[in-house]
């Protein structure tokens, strides 16, 4: 696993042992019986869904300050990361664009508003995006700061996932449920 490969290197330890609920491990190549550990455990939300297993260079019986922090903070982008693993493996897949027209044309927004979500959703930038509408940089964030209320979200990937149907889904729940879009904007502001 290159994550925990990443975490190994950016905390200085000899090796790592990935184990996800459920049976899977993962293990670096260097393992080395009798050196000092730390287990950090992979969550997303209050759920376990495995521990990461920091093998210690020799002699050393802690990680200093900063590299546990580090550490902390990679185990937890870890289980963020094996949360959306896991919904996108249980998600049926959409049948792209015509998925996200339909989820756009059913969205409260205006047909500016649309234009603007289509374009991001296409991948193109603010700058991009205000070429194609003849706008301005600083009204495409206006129009963004409109619609994301609307939509329910926060950022430019929050809107991503609610237009692709990928938002809300986490570990323990029915994957078959369909995600609603909001239909009003009294809807999208609960």
């Amino acid at each position: 696993m290159r994550a925990g490969e990443l975490v190994a290197r950016l905390c200085g330890v000899e090796g790592f042992i990935v184990e996800i609920e459920g049976g899977e491990t993962v293990t670096s190549d260097n393992l080395t019986e009798g050196r000092s550990r730390i287990s950090l455990p992979l969550r997303y939300g209050r759920q376990t869904l495995g521990q990461v297993v920091l093998l210690l260079p020799e002699g050393k019986e802690r990680l200093e300050p900063h590299d546990l922090r580090t550490a902390r903070w990679a185990a937890r982008i870890m289980g963020r990361c094996l949360n959306y693993a896991a919904r996108m493996k249980h998600e049926p897949r959409k049948n792209g664009i015509e998925e996200v027209s339909e989820a756009l044309h059913k969205a409260p927004l205006t047909p500016r508003e649309r234009d603007v979500v289509a374009l991001l959703m296409s991948g193109a930038s603010t700058r991009q995006i205000a070429s194609e509408t003849h706008l301005t940089v600083g009204t495409v964030h206006t129009y963004l700061k409109r619609i994301y209320p609307k939509l329910g979200v926060r950022s430019r990937v929050e809107l991503v996932a609610r237009m692709i149907g990928t938002d809300g889904l986490v570990f323990g729940h029915d994957h078959t449920a369909p995600v609603p879009v909001p239909t009003t904007s009294s809807e999208a502001m609960n």
